[in-house]
């Protein structure tokens, strides 16, 4: 999220407006609003983060009544006309916001305020306006460099490399396609390497892709590789990726591992084939474990995502059951595990809220933490409590392996050692003191 609003904010530079980032909630934003004076306040936010978002939009209006706002992510493109009415906000940016917020920023300055900027909605006499599409860059290569003064002092960042946006599949559960319109776009080679000699240049030598799917574009990936290697660059990069990709193409993940990939990460969710299917995953589960033995030989360690839930007739004890043995059936690296979330602008979202089956829009328990919907074979606390259980099991399952997959999470920095105990104390208090899932992620 902070790195969409860097871009945002580095747009706006390259414009000639002055810009600072800042991490704040409605406690603290006074005193940043004070300090700099602004003459527009932006914010970002997802489903779990809006009431945040909301409280401090609000707190604003209240203290600052003449300062404009505007919000923009995936959670407010979806829920602009619930954010607009909750929140006061002035303007929601429905999509990438790069160019459509100097636009505005532009058309203020010359003292227009309701201006017909497709994806910058506001709300006037009755309408909501230029909400009928969703604002997308047409060239990624002329994305703003993002540098360090774009932060206020005191806050700090470490860069992601972003060499696409968008993803050509359609899982059900993801927003990602719906946001971009199904539409996938590539920077140029030399774009991403400028970047990355820049960050290199900063003392950085570990970099993640912020790519929802880095390796769609295979020759893309096979250049970028071989470029790396031609130039002598040393350094060490993470990224997503998918099963498929992985199996069509072994020799991809070989270039990678030498070019100086440490880790990838991948959605398997479901060890269920009904499942994958309904969620459009195009997988199969011999796949999975092919790409195991891919990684593994090309020792690029690997992270995996798994959904306890599917949102129809296999939310049920038994399939749930199935889902764990499954996934404590591989040799997996470290495992996310989180319940189904429907979240606006999905597939599944339209289809629980279609069903009557959404329990509430207590947007701060879209976490993935939380059954927020009515399953069908069982009650939302029976799936809220496989969570902590399918950690137990997938995690106890790896034996002695569970130490060197740990040293490699920490060597690779896709997990850190406080990160880990936090997860290892919130199952002890689940598992040994009573505590509920939700009770144990709390720090109070």
């Amino acid at each position: 999220m902070l790195q969409g609003v860097l871009y945002v904010a580095a747009a706006a530079k390259a414009a000639g407006h002055r810009t600072t980032v800042v991490i704040a909630d409605e406690h603290d934003i006074g005193k940043y609003i004070h300090s700099y004076k602004p003459d527009i306040l932006g914010v970002s936010c997802v489903s779990a983060t809006y009431p945040i978002a909301r409280e401090l939009l609000k707190s604003c209006k209240k203290l600052y009544p003449e300062l404009p706002s505007i919000i923009g992510g995936h959670h407010a493109t979806f829920m602009y006309k619930e954010v607009i009415e909750e929140t006061g906000v002035d303007y929601v940016c429905r999509g990438e916001g790069e160019e459509v917020f100097v636009r505005l920023l532009d058309s203020l300055s010359h003292g227009n305020s309701f201006p017909a900027i497709p994806g910058i909605v506001y709300y006037r006499d009755g309408t909501y306006h230029n909400d009928e599409q969703i604002a997308l860059l047409e060239d990624l290569d002329g994305l703003p460099l993002i540098t360090r003064d774009l932060l206020a002092p005191g806050f700090t960042f470490s860069p992601k490399i972003v060499s696409s946006r968008g993803c050509p599949f359609h899982c059900s559960f993801c927003s990602i396609s719906s946001f971009y319109g199904g539409s996938y776009r590539q920077r140029k080679v030399e774009a991403v390497l400028a970047d990355i000699r820049n960050y290199l240049d900063w003392g950085f030598t570990q970099f993640w892709f912020h790519d929802d799917n880095l390796t769609v574009d295979v020759a893309w990936v096979t250049e970028f590789c071989n470029r790396i290697i031609a130039e002598g660059l040393k350094f060490r990069w993470n990224c997503m990726s998918r099963v498929d990709s992985i199996v069509r193409h072994p020799e991809l993940l070989a270039l990678m591992s030498k070019a100086g990939c440490s880790l990838c990460s991948i959605g398997i969710e479901s060890g269920i084939p009904e499942v994958l299917e309904r969620m459009h995953k195009k997988i199969n589960l011999q796949d999975i474990k092919t790409a195991i033995k891919i990684l593994d030989r090309n020792k690029i360690s690997h992270n995996w995502y798994m959904i306890l839930g599917s949102g129809d007739e296999f939310d049920a004890p038994g399939y749930i059951e199935q889902n764990i043995r499954f996934f404590q059936s591989l040799h997996l690296g470290y495992v996310l595990i989180s319940i189904l979330t429907p979240f606006p602008g999905t597939e599944l979202y339209n289809k629980i809220k279609s069903e009557g089956r959404l329990l509430h829009y207590k947007w701060e328990l879209y976490d993935a933490a939380h059954c927020v919907y009515q399953p069908l074979g069982m009650s939302p606390k029976a799936l809220e409590a496989y969570l902590p259980k399918a950690y137990l099991r997938v995690y106890l399952s790896k034996g002695w392996r569970l130490i060197p997959m740990l040293y490699k999470s920490f060597r690779s920095k896709a997990m850190n050692p406080s990160t880990i105990a936090a997860g290892l104390w919130a199952l002890i208090k689940t598992r040994f003191l009573g505590k509920t899932f939700d009770q144990a992620l709390k720090k109070n």
